[in-house]
């Protein structure tokens, strides 16, 4: 019998994995408009279907929430993609110097050449310390700029022509927060930026029109991983980013819940810099385009040996004994910023990688809660050393933890070379997950895209699961059979469920972007964001979980994503 309230779209025979309270599993699910209208067994959803409504036939595929990520920087790879040098799937310097001189070659009138993703694993000696040397670029590039971001964003590769062009000279001094690296013996300019240092050269500018361009790229490319919603971090081009966007939202083409973090810095003056993220909040209201965050950076990198940590950094982190990295703020000011943040009814979100860091970002947020009480869902990000101590307070301070699951193996390249050697005994223990889990603490999940180069949640529940890698080909190493194969597993006590990781990447996502109300599980009223898989992530082996694929992305109701066949391909 057709009924009298058939909906638009029907999905039937399938593994409805809602991520509500219960972990309730369905078998179907009714689509009216933009909105879910019912979710549960294939022989009630009958009477929602009409003479209208189209009717997918899942065929035991898996349902989850549209999936969520938390900490991302559009458009990620897709403006550098582009106009820039790609340095992400080349493992060693060669392949670097070889891909700078192709690309100059094939851009003979271009004035500075930028690029982004050398990886300091590859690298040994001193250079895993200071960085690569500039004398590499100067071979092949003696007369333009060239500047090359760090695969984790915080550092650049730099030749002479660089320096030279942007007056950065032997005697220039250290900018507050940075490093200018250089030769221990001669003082010469190494090639090396870290961190605030790397502002002494400014960055590409492209013009609204690449950034339309690249922004549907970027969408494009996360509809293919599922996801629908995301916290854009854009430093200084978040006005750009957010222009395109609202250019694509006034014709129908923006189909991602964007959320934005604007930076706050320790060296200008906070009210102003306040006032100008109202006058955004102000400026993007929509559904889909919203400024509701307040970023801070309170200390670097492990990497680049600008972590702020409790016990000092070995000795082979090359900066000499007792030396324990730095906080970026003082505390005083610290707390006052946060304190104006949520009076503003804005939410703070912090880098911090470092326990010292932590345990200093949560003392300040104590006070904050003690003097500006409400639910301002503060959430401090990535938590690479975190002293154990300070994990229940996350829990009392109702903080929540955005991780980056997809970091968390002993990567091959990387972790021996780099997280073992600076950290020594403490590597072993980083990266909690699990015991966030298990304190009860609202989890989170990102990429801190593109950072992570290829951000497919998918692969990330997989590493969250196993804590070990997740695809040995990407790495150049043989891939793992079992999930305790310990050559790359990190602490497997802070593994988690396979229902913890979809929800940090969806209803917990969505609570820490204040859209758990409309989205972010599969029930009836909320906005019909999901992904489609292949296969069930709640029955097949943790260590084939990155082999899963997103067949389909539905937004607001609409198929957005449809993967090909191999007869389409």
């Amino acid at each position: 019998m057709i009924s009298d309230i058939s909906v638009d779209l029907v999905l039937t025979h399938g593994v409805v994995y809602t991520a509500d309270d219960q972990d309730t599993v369905y078998e179907a699910v009714a689509i009216k408009d933009n909105k879910i209208i019912f979710v549960g067994r294939d022989d009630e959803v009958a009477e929602y279907i009409g003479k209208n409504t189209k009717v997918i036939d899942l065929q035991g595929k898996m349902v989850i929430p549209g999936l969520i990520d938390t900490h991302m920087h559009p458009p990620g790879l897709s403006l550098s993609e582009l106009y820039e040098v790609q340095l992400y799937e080349m493992n060693n310097l060669e392949e670097y110097v070889a891909a700078v001189k192709n690309f100059i070659d094939q851009h003979p009138n271009i004035k500075v050449v930028h690029g982004k993703g050398w990886s300091w694993g590859i690298f040994t000696g001193e250079e895993l310390v200071k960085g690569p040397r500039k004398e590499y670029l100067d071979a092949v590039a003696p007369d333009i700029p060239v500047v090359l971001r760090a695969k984790d964003g915080h550092s650049l590769w730099v030749n002479s022509k660089a320096l030279e062009t942007y007056g950065i000279q032997y005697d220039t001094e250290d900018p507050a927060g940075g490093v200018i690296e250089r030769d221990n013996t001669s003082g010469e300019l190494w090639g090396t930026l870290k961190e605030g240092a790397m502002q002494l050269i400014p960055q590409p500018e492209y013009d609204l029109a690449q950034y339309i361009e690249a922004m549907s790229a970027f969408q494009k490319k996360m509809h293919s991983f599922g996801i629908t919603g995301l916290l854009c971090i854009a430093g200084q081009f978040f006005n750009t980013i957010f222009q395109a966007c609202s250019q694509m939202e006034k014709k129908g083409d923006l189909a991602l819940r964007i959320r934005g973090a604007v930076g706050v810095s320790p060296k200008n003056d906070l009210s102003q810099q306040f006032a100008a993220i109202n006058e955004l909040r102000e400026q993007y209201r929509s559904p889909y385009l919203q400024v509701t965050t307040a970023k801070f950076f309170t200390d670097g990198v492990v990497e680049g040996g600008t972590s702020y940590l409790l016990e000092p950094y070995t000795l082979e982190a090359g900066k000499g004994a007792n030396y324990y990295g730095e906080f970026l703020w003082d505390m005083e000011r610290l707390k006052q910023a946060f304190s104006m943040a949520n009076r503003l009814g804005l939410q703070i979100y912090v880098h911090s990688t470092g326990d010292a860091s932590t345990k200093n970002v949560l003392d300040a947020l104590e006070y904050v809660q003690a003097k500006v009480p409400g639910d301002y869902r503060n959430t401090i990000t990535h938590l690479q050393v975190v002293d154990k101590t300070d994990i229940p307070r996350f829990k009392e301070l109702n903080v929540i933890a955005s991780v980056q699951p997809y970091w968390q193996f002993k990567g091959p390249n990387w972790w021996h070379n780099v997280d073992y050697r600076i950290l020594g005994e403490r590597a072993e223990e980083e990266y909690p997950l699990g015991s966030f889990f298990a304190n009860g603490i609202m989890v989170t999940s990102s990429s801190d895209y593109p950072v992570t180069n290829v951000p497919n949640p998918i692969l990330a529940i997989d590493i969250g699961v196993t804590r070990n890698m997740d695809n040995g080909a990407f790495y150049g190493v043989e891939d793992i059979t079992h999930m305790d194969d310990e050559r790359y597993l990190l602490n497997k006590n802070e593994r988690a469920t396979v229902q913890q990781m979809i929800k940090s990447f969806t209803i917990n996502g969505a609570y820490g972007m204040f859209m758990d109300r409309e989205t972010g599980s599969i029930e009836a009223g909320k906005l019909a964001d999901l992904a489609v898989l292949d296969q069930n992530l709640l029955t097949i082996s943790p260590v084939d979980i990155d082999k899963v694929k997103v067949v389909m992305t539905f937004f607001d109701g609409k198929l957005v994503y449809e993967r090909k066949t191999a007869s389409q391909e």
